[in-house]
């Protein structure tokens, strides 16, 4: 099974193309697809027929139809907004686009066509508080939340009301850390009703329990995602865990490591260790499956891929690739058959545990 493999990034105009072999993890670079504009956020529906892109200098929405085959991207349409959006996500229906904005500190809905064309004007457009980083919606797509960093330190609960698209404030309407941790981005364990969040000013990792009827949090954890001799300054980017529920990632910039802890059956979080990885990875990603992990160094302009040992949570060290433009996100589509192998993937590197 092979995936396309999309790669945004600050001070381009394209998006940078691999083809992932599933097997081995290597990827073998494409063509890189013109966009028009600087590519940031990124966001597929299910099927991964429909692909949208946040261009934030341009302050657009661009939505592509995505030919599973080759991977290449056809226009359907743009659409401008009051601001450039940090972070962008379907709802569990494919019906709307949910997106965050950091700089104004406002959250948007907009519908998802038949066409796959988004609507002019946002459903809505709600004043939440600066520095709002992320939105996704729970399992149930019934609640939506949304993290945002220092000053305003906490975590926005919504209603979610998947026939009009609608989010109303939740009561509350957030939880905020006792200590300026600084939310940013979280995801949901698998199974579970708890959400981790990665929070970019502590340099944590909170774990909060899920009130799936009332849609609402209550922290139980936090735990540092640096060493305890770690002097410097850092921040933190990513957040992800594996499928099977075991196993999270966060990452360090600063650092310059991916930490990763161990998942207890109540869900708390046990320290591992760190491993060391591009320079500032403000992102990174596990590919659909959860055998393989790819880290953006912001600071060094290429991506670093894993292959994941389950049994350890190790990560053995595959390839590094060249994207430049200040890599920003990673976007995985299946593709509908085989294309070329990949060749020449190295195999068993050392790997480089702090």
């Amino acid at each position: 099974m092979a995936y396309h493999v999309y790669i945004s990034g600050n001070g381009t105009d394209s998006l940078s193309h691999f083809l992932m072999d599933g097997q081995t993890g290597c990827l073998e670079a494409r063509e890189n697809i013109p966009i028009g504009g600087q590519p940031g956020a990124v966001a597929t529906n299910a099927s991964g027929t429909l692909m949208f892109v946040a261009l934030r200098a341009q302050r657009q929405f661009a939505s592509y139809a995505v030919e599973q085959v080759s991977g290449q991207l056809s226009e359907i349409g743009t659409v401008d907004l009051e601001d450039g959006a940090a972070y962008v996500r379907t709802d569990n229906t494919d019906r709307y686009l949910l997106a965050s904005y950091y700089g104004s500190g406002c959250v948007s809905v907009h519908r998802i066509g038949d066409d796959g064309a988004l609507s002019a004007e946002p459903l809505q457009w709600i004043e939440t508080g600066e520095h709002a980083h992320s939105i996704q919606t729970d399992r149930s797509n019934h609640f939506a939340f949304v993290p945002h960093t220092n000053p305003v330190n906490a975590i926005y609960q919504f209603r979610f009301d998947a026939g009009s698209g609608k989010l109303t404030p939740n009561e509350p309407p957030k939880v905020q850390p006792e200590t300026p941790e600084g939310p940013r981005h979280f995801t949901f364990h698998p199974t579970r009703d708890i959400l981790y969040s990665v929070n970019e000013n502590g340099s944590t990792v909170s774990a909060h329990h899920f009130n799936s009827t009332a849609g609402t949090l209550s922290s139980f954890q936090v735990i540092s995602t640096l060493p305890a001799e770690f002097e410097g300054e850092n921040t933190t980017a990513e957040i992800e865990i594996t499928p099977d529920g075991k196993y999270l990632f966060a990452s360090n910039r600063g650092h310059d490591s991916l930490a990763f802890f161990a998942v207890g059956d109540d869900g708390t979080l046990a320290a591992v260790g760190h491993f060391a990885t591009e320079p500032t990875p403000r992102f990174f990603a596990l590919a659909p499956g959860g055998r393989f992990l790819y880290a953006l160094g912001q600071g060094s302009g290429r991506l670093a891929a894993y292959r994941c040992t389950a049994a350890s949570a190790d990560l053995e060290p595959i390839e590094t690739y060249e994207i430049g433009g200040g890599p920003a996100w990673i976007q995985f589509v299946k593709q509908e058959q085989r294309g070329l192998l990949v060749h020449g993937c190295p195999r068993n590197r050392r790997k480089q545990v702090l």
